[in-house]
């Protein structure tokens, strides 16, 4: 021995795993869900029936899905490029059309950005419909609110967000007559 205690770092020898047993024993040929055969019921209960026609311990069908969120889509005017977000202004979803080969690489990620950045704008505008019906119900002042949703939070209008999409789509594709 040099005089140095085992398992120091840096000890490669050392084996963690050295104490742990994972042979398996050969104990027969039988299955391991053998041991499950005194619990197996072979024949259906009266309770089943009773159970079934309970609302909620009903089976579920597999037809059944949880609603899908809400998403809000912009097209590009000559359809190439769509964008679905949801209600949070993350994007769920972009779909190209094959004519985007037709397009460089810098001008389709141009034109996507664009599309998604006012897919999130109609979806936050969304947002802002929601909050200021929500507030609405609650008495509190549309004016103050609207304030509140707009300087505060930062959320466009439905108007705001309508306008402004109207207005890149002229700007941007007033020249395009596909």
């Amino acid at each position: 021995m040099d005089g140095t205690p085992p398992y120091l770092p840096g000890d490669d020898d050392r084996d963690d795993l050295a104490a742990l047993d994972f042979s398996v024993d050969d104990y027969g040929e039988g299955s391991t869900f053998d041991a499950f055969e005194g619990y197996v019921r072979t024949q259906p209960s009266d309770d089943e029936e009773t159970f079934d026609s309970i609302a909620g311990f009903a089976a579920e069908s597999g037809d059944e899905q949880e609603p899908s969120p809400p998403l809000f889509t912009v097209t590009n005017p000559p359809g190439t490029v769509s964008v679905s977000a949801y209600l949070d202004g993350r994007v769920h979803r972009i779909d190209l059309s094959a004519r985007v080969t037709n397009m460089t690489e810098p001008q389709l990620a141009e034109e996507i950005l664009l599309i998604a950045g006012l897919a999130r704008q109609k979806a936050r505008s969304a947002q802002y419909t929601f909050m200021l019906d929500g507030m609405r119900e609650l008495g509190h002042d549309n004016v103050a609110t609207r304030d509140f949703l707009s300087r505060d939070l930062g959320l466009p209008s439905p108007e705001e967000a309508t306008a402004k999409t109207a207005q890149l789509f002229a700007t941007r594709y007033s020249g395009d007559h596909d």
